[in-house]
């Protein structure tokens, strides 16, 4: 197995923190989007988007960071990160939508208006924008975590390493957990995992 990605690309770390989870061995590939190197045709010939993460796994090539996560859940379904039952799945692909559709998008409006972009091209409504929409999904995490440990099941799945890695940003970008103290905590259990630990080291 193969993952193509970039360090601060949270997509791409979450990916990479799944990896890391399931245990079996992978080569990572540096593809370093401060240089251009997604847009370069033999990367595009993998990924015609252009964007991180690729993941490649024998003659099998697949992108978007949660259609990848699913996949190796599916795949290796003993380390119990796509849930035990259809229920479970269906929580599990509820939350991965919302990452991809809100709570993610929202925290890199706010990365690139803040921080990515040119100060001349910020638009600080963006920023705002942004802001909003993260705290709504935080208010919807805060309360599907009170009593429990984990987003989905009895244990850690797909659905709360997709967060993670946006989540892991918020300070840099300004967002303030404290109000989050059920999300608080859910964070400080992912970050003393040891596939955290490697991936954010």
């Amino acid at each position: 197995m193969r993952l193509y990605g970039f360090p601060m690309s949270p997509n791409a770390r979450r990916v990479h923190l799944t990896l890391e989870e399931v245990g079996e061995p992978y080569e990572y590939v540096l593809v370093d989007l401060t240089k251009g190197e997604q847009k370069k045709p033999e990367y595009l010939a993998l990924n015609p988007a252009g964007r991180v993460p690729t993941f490649v796994d024998g003659g099998y090539v697949l992108w978007e960071s949660h259609a990848i996560m699913q996949y190796l859940a599916a795949k290796y379904p003993e380390k119990g990160l796509d849930g035990g039952s259809a229920h479970e799945r269906g929580e599990i692909a509820k939350w991965l939508f919302m990452n991809a559709a809100h709570f993610g998008p929202a925290f890199a409006r706010i990365f690139a208006h803040t921080i990515r972009l040119p100060e001349d091209q910020r638009i600080a409504r963006v920023a705002d924008e942004g802001r909003a929409e993260a705290t709504k999904s935080l208010g919807i995490l805060e309360e599907s975590l009170k009593g429990k440990e984990w987003l989905v099941s009895a244990r850690l799945t797909i659905a709360d390493l997709a967060y993670a890695p946006s989540l892991a940003f918020a300070s840099m970008l300004g967002v303030d957990l404290s109000p989050y103290t059920h999300v608080s905590g859910w964070l400080d259990r992912i970050k003393e995992r040891p596939s955290f630990k490697k991936v954010f080291e």
